[in-house]
C-alpha cells in the first residue's frame, strides 16, 4: 500500500460524493423547483437544501478535477486543501443549518419526501444523502493522514502536508461545534454574546457528590469565553444521525474556579462556582480519556489567568485615575 493508494481512494470516493449530491441537486432540488412544492413546505425548502448546491458545483466543476491532477503530481494535494480552507468554510454554513433541516426533513421524510424518492427512484432517503456533506468534511483529515504517514515512511518532504491535516481538522472542528450548537434547546440566553467556543465535550457529571441523591448523569458540556454551559443529551429520532441537548445549567466564567489536578483520577476534573451568598457550588466531571481533561483544564487554567490579568489592570488603572485626581486638587 503506498500514498498512490490512498490517492486513488480520495479520488474514487470524491467521484461517488459529487454523485450523491448529484441525486440531491439535480434530482429532489430540481423537481421540487419545476413541479413546485406544496404550500406546507413554501419557504422551507430553502432550509431543508441550505448551501448543498453551491457545494456540489464548487466540487463538480473545480475540486475534482484539481484532486484529478494529483495523480501526476502528488505534491501538489496538500497545497489544494491549504489554498482552499476559506473555501471549505461553506461546509460550516451547511452544518449551522443542518439541525434546522433535520427537523423539517422528519416532519415529512415518510410522506412528501418519500414520495418524491420512488418518483426519482433513489435508493437512499434524503436524509441518508442529505448527511454526506457532513461525512465527506471529516473524511478528507483521516485521508490527508493516510498520505502524510506513507511520505514520513518514504523520506519526502511533509511541512505542507502537516499543514493541510491541520487545516482539515479545523474545519470539521468548527463543523462539529455549529451542529451540536443548533441542537442546543432551552438555554434562553444568546450564544454569539459568549464569545469564541472553546471546546464541548460528553462527560459523566455529579452535582455535589458528597450527597445520598447525587447520581451520575451524562451531561455535554459547552466551554465558551463567557460561559461554561451543561446540557443533557435526548435521544435521537430514528434514522436522524445527531443528537440533541436540553439546557440544564450554566456557570458564568466570572465565578468560576478549577480544583487542582489529581494524578491518581487523571479522568477527573472538579469545577466550582461561586453564589452570590459567597457558598461555593461544586461539579465533578469524568471524561472517556486523560488527554480531554488536560485540554479542557489548560483552556479553562488560560481564560481565568487572562480574566485574572484584565482585573488587575483595571484596578491599577483605577488607582491611578485616583492618584491623578487627588495630584489634581492639590495642584488647584
Amino acid at each position: 500500500m503506498s500514498h498512490r493508494y490512498v490517492l486513488t481512494e480520495l479520488i474514487e470516493t470524491e467521484k461517488l460524493y459529487v454523485e450523491n449530491l448529484g441525486l440531491v441537486v439535480e434530482g429532489y432540488m430540481a423537481t421540487m423547483k419545476s413541479v413546485g412544492v406544496p404550500e406546507y413546505l413554501v419557504g422551507k425548502d430553502k432550509i431543508v437544501f441550505g448551501n448543498i448546491h453551491q457545494i456540489y458545483d464548487w466540487h463538480k466543476d473545480y475540486f475534482l478535477g484539481e484532486l484529478e491532477k494529483c495523480v501526476r503530481e502528488p505534491d501538489l494535494l496538500a497545497q489544494l486543501f491549504i489554498k482552499h480552507e476559506k473555501r471549505l468554510n461553506m461546509y460550516v454554513v451547511y452544518c449551522q443549518n443542518k439541525p434546522k433541516s433535520e427537523h423539517i426533513v422528519s416532519e415529512y421524510i415518510e410522506t412528501y419526501f418519500e414520495e418524491l424518492r420512488q418518483q426519482l427512484g433513489h435508493r437512499l432517503q434524503l436524509n441518508d444523502l442529505l448527511i454526506k456533506p457532513v461525512q465527506r468534511i471529516m473524511k478528507y483529515q483521516l485521508l490527508l493522514k493516510d498520505f502524510l504517514k506513507y511520505y514520513t515512511k518514504a523520506g519526502r518532504q511533509t511541512e505542507d502536508l502537516e499543514r493541510a491535516v491541520e487545516v482539515m481538522s479545523f474545519v470539521p472542528k468548527r463543523c462539529n461545534d455549529m451542529m451540536n450548537l443548533g441542537r442546543l434547546q432551552g438555554f434562553e440566553g444568546q450564544l454569539r454574546a459568549q464569545g469564541k467556543l472553546l471546546q464541548q465535550d460528553t462527560f459523566t457529571f455529579i452535582e455535589n457528590e458528597n450527597s445520598i441523591l447525587s447520581r451520575p448523569k451524562e451531561r455535554r458540556v459547552f466551554l465558551f469565553e463567557q460561559l461554561v454551559i451543561l446540557s443533557e443529551p435526548i435521544d435521537r429520532k430514528k434514522g436522524f444521525s445527531l443528537p440533541g441537548y436540553i439546557y440544564k445549567n450554566s456557570i458564568k466564567i466570572s465565578y468560576l474556579g478549577i480544583e487542582d489536578h489529581c494524578p491518581e483520577d487523571p479522568c477527573r476534573m472538579v469545577l466550582t462556582s461561586r453564589n452570590i451568598d459567597g457558598s461555593m457550588q461544586r461539579f465533578v466531571l469524568r471524561a472517556s480519556s486523560p488527554e480531554i481533561i488536560m485540554t479542557w483544564a489548560n483552556d479553562i487554567i488560560q481564560m481565568l489567568e487572562t480574566q485574572r490579568n484584565f482585573l488587575n489592570g483595571q484596578q491599577l488603572k483605577g488607582e491611578r485615575d485616583n492618584e491623578s485626581d487627588i495630584l489634581d486638587c492639590l495642584w488647584f
